[in-house]
């Protein structure tokens, strides 16, 4: 039983896995975090939808508003952001860096509508607020992803 424990090891980091591992070539879109996606989204929304909470659809009796699937739709980007950046043996600090850039971005959009600037008045409620904390907070874990990931990885070389 312990032959068969190494030998599982020993696949694991065999010349073929490695390549694996390799980050794949790809376009700029791959480095583009999901949110920017969400953002356009959102100012999208707000053009299209004079108020956000009025019912979309109504599916068997559950009215989903626009901001509601927005919420969804971000919810769901963000756990993908988070997948994205778990992958082991792959260094995904410009990914993750891009993301703490977004919610930077969408932090200083809603502190200048907050303060009233007129042209950032978009920004200035509560469905931005909570779309700029869940981008905080997949952002954070995002981080924490991808620094246990690379100590895991220089760990195991």
């Amino acid at each position: 039983m312990a032959a068969d424990a190494h030998n599982v090891d020993v696949a694991a980091v065999s010349d073929s896995d490695s390549a694996r591992r390799r980050r794949p070539r790809g376009s700029i879109l791959g480095y583009v975090p999901g949110f920017v996606f969400i953002l356009l989204l959102y100012i999208i929304g707000q053009f299209a939808f004079p108020d956000p909470r009025v019912p979309l659809f109504d599916i068997s009796g559950y009215r989903l508003s626009w901001v509601e699937v927005l919420l969804l739709a971000a919810a769901i980007v963000a756990m993908a952001e988070q997948v994205k950046v778990a992958k082991p043996g792959i260094n995904n600090t410009t990914e993750v860096l891009l993301m703490g850039a977004t919610a930077i971005i969408q932090i200083v959009l809603f502190a200048l509508s907050a303060a009233k600037v007129p042209i950032l008045s978009i920004f200035d409620s509560t469905e931005f607020f909570l779309l700029t904390l869940i981008n905080l907070a997949q952002t954070a874990v995002a981080y924490q992803i991808n620094a246990a990931t690379l100590m895991r990885t220089i760990s195991s070389s």
